[in-house]
């Protein structure tokens, strides 16, 4: 099991810095447009952009870690040693657990930091905004309940493929219901996002949490059963 973690961490050693580095980019934005923050409106609608962009870049570098797993060879050669591959997969979905958590953790200091530079400057900025990262964490962790299943038994390729079919699937879902909605869209956006600012109030996100950490865990069960299925199926 060492010997997983160390390759693992040698290996992707520059997408876990920058899962890191993705959590202060609102900090970055500030510092290249210093004049971008006259406001505390312009400091929130920072953080908020900054929180999204942030999330997408982190759910690259938490996909980017399994690039080159997809090899008949690496799957035979982890099949045979002591941990197996249920102990190569347990550290890849610890890692990228993990990798989450260092997102929200840097936001969240990112927040603190640019809450202070508003205040220095004579403005108040509410810190909600890393309140709004944690249920968009755990949304990520089931995204990536998906994503990994369908990387280790269909490979890279088509396991992007049939990704892409089914988000384009649930975005004209969506987007059907929203047109059918559309005299209610305000109403329902003013709900969601008081759902996400107020969620420790309720229990309906918080009983999420441990859905989405409970997918994850069946998750990494799956793809010990369709591991070996996959590598048979391999490209390389």
């Amino acid at each position: 099991m060492t010997g997983f973690v160390y390759k693992e961490l040698k290996q992707n050693l520059r997408y876990i810095l920058l899962t890191v580095v993705s959590g202060f980019i609102p900090l970055i934005v500030l510092i290249m447009f210093r004049d971008s923050g006259e406001t505390a409106s312009d400091f929130q609608k920072l953080l908020e952009i900054g929180l999204i962009g942030g999330l997408l870049l982190a759910g690259g570098m938490e996909m980017a870690v399994l690039n080159g797993d997809d090899r008949r060879l690496w799957a035979y050669f982890v099949s045979s040693t002591s941990d197996g591959y249920r102990g190569f997969l347990r550290v890849k979905y610890e890692m990228i657990f993990v990798m989450s958590l260092l997102f929200l953790t840097s936001f969240t200091l990112c927040e603190q930091l640019i809450t202070a530079i508003a205040a220095d400057k004579g403005m108040m900025v509410e810190s909600t905004t890393s309140a709004i990262a944690v249920p968009l964490v755990f949304i990520q962790f089931l995204l990536r309940s998906v994503d990994i299943p369908l990387f280790y038994r269909f490979g890279a390729k088509k396991g992007n493929t049939i990704k892409l079919i089914s988000v384009l699937a649930i975005i004209v879902v969506l987007f059907t219901v929203l047109l059918i909605n559309i005299d209610n869209f305000e109403d329902v956006y003013n709900s969601v996002c008081k759902a996400f600012t107020e969620y420790t109030r309720s229990p309906l996100l918080p009983a999420g949490a441990v859905a989405a950490l409970a997918a994850y865990y069946a998750s990494y069960r799956i793809s010990c059963r369709v591991y070996l299925k996959g590598a048979e199926k391999y490209d390389k």
